[in-house]
């Protein structure tokens, strides 16, 4: 059976994600190599789908909340006070994900045509846990601020600039990950993913990301819960942050150590903003405190960024499409809700989204919930 050229791009995308860092400038306008060839692939797929494009009604009420969500953006553009930048922004975490979704709506008919795009994004997710495990080895690529002297300690951050980054970009993933060794899919190759989840896993470790273990953590709650019993996941659960909290007392693992300080800091800066404008917020690229320009909170980041129309599209859509698992709820659909269990998570304490990286991401699992039903599907 012939490849299928569109899921192929589909999977060429999934797996360069990290090519966001990789800037230039093309004619005086600042991009980046993922987003060049997102654009050709949105472009390619618009030319040979465009007899389709009506079958987008199918999605019914979540075309109005993308609307909204869009709508939402334009305004913040509009508002924001650093407007150019704003419109990079719009064009980069808002219109192009939202595109990729219309366009992974338009190629994936089934749960069969996933295959090739997660294997892709499964080996590239490999290869950048194995560096990072490479990295923390010899310090190749790892810039002298996360070697860890004195009370530090040393964190990876593989192909990304920082270890949040990283952990923002594996944890999400490796729920999704473990959700399909909880359900036994068949869709992709077993041991390509035993071997990425475990190997993201001792990397997710080594970022010494809090909210991304937290994050891991409360779906594999969930997924003990399924299986076994919620006073069996709730037991296993706190056993396991009273292990870490006992692991790591040594890095200063509390509320009292500045990260720490730093983001209730921002809470209470960013819940004044919102407090000051609650309709529109400050508009995109509207907020910065403490160097640096995200409230590290992902209701308070919509809020501020998007406003109160953002906020509540952004999680209309979240809701709009665990609806869809509770009609089919298949494997694949269980993955993906982990997926955003892991971000809103993780959102307590970070920004899930606002990475070019991360929005694509987001949009395509969105695009998971709305594959057409299929009697093949693995159901749990």
């Amino acid at each position: 059976m012939p490849i299928n050229k569109w899921l192929l791009g589909l999977g060429l995308i999934l797996a360069l994600l990290p090519t966001y860092l990789v800037r230039f400038t093309i004619f005086g306008l600042p991009t980046t190599f993922l987003e060049v060839i997102l654009v050709i692939f949105l472009l390619s797929v618009l030319v040979s789908q465009y007899k389709q494009i009506s079958s987008l009604k199918k999605l019914g009420a979540l075309n109005s909340v993308v609307l909204l969500f869009v709508l939402s953006g334009i305004i913040s553009t509009l508002i924001s006070p650093e407007p150019i930048k704003a419109l990079g922004q719009l064009k980069a975490l808002i219109i192009e994900p939202v595109l990729f979704f219309y366009a992974c709506a338009l190629i994936i008919k089934k749960e069969s045509d996933l295959k090739i795009p997660l294997t892709m994004l499964l080996s590239s997710s490999l290869i950048i846990s194995l560096f990072g495990l490479i990295q923390h080895q010899t310090l190749l690529g790892l810039p002298l601020r996360f070697w860890g002297f004195g009370e530090g300690v040393k964190r990876i951050v593989s192909v990304f600039e920082y270890p949040n980054a990283l952990a923002l970009y594996l944890g999400p993933l490796l729920a999704f990950f473990l959700a399909l060794i909880y359900s036994k899919s068949t869709l992709i190759n077993r041991k390509l993913l035993f071997w990425t989840t475990g190997m993201g896993l001792i990397a997710l470790v080594l970022t010494f990301s809090r909210g991304a273990w937290l994050a891991v953590l409360a779906v594999l709650a969930v997924l003990i819960g399924k299986k076994f019993s919620w006073k069996i996941a709730g037991a296993v659960l706190i056993i396991i942050i009273i292990a870490i909290v006992f692991l790591q007392s040594g890095q200063r693992f509390s509320l009292s150590d500045t990260s720490s300080q730093t983001r209730i800091q921002l809470y209470q800066y960013a819940l004044t903003a919102v407090l000051a404008n609650p309709l529109l917020g400050n508009g995109l690229h509207g907020f910065e405190a403490f160097g640096v320009l995200y409230p590290h909170n992902i209701f308070l980041n919509f809020w501020l960024e998007l406003g109160l129309l953002g906020m509540l599209a952004f999680f209309g859509i979240i809701t709009l499409s665990l609806k869809q698992y509770k009609i089919a709820p298949t494997s694949i659909k269980l993955a993906a809700a982990m997926f955003l269990l892991a971000v809103v998570v993780h959102g307590l304490v970070d920004v899930p989204y606002f990475k070019n990286d991360l929005s694509i991401l987001f949009w395509f699992m969105i695009s998971i919930f709305y594959l057409s039903k299929n009697p093949a599907s693995d159901r749990v």
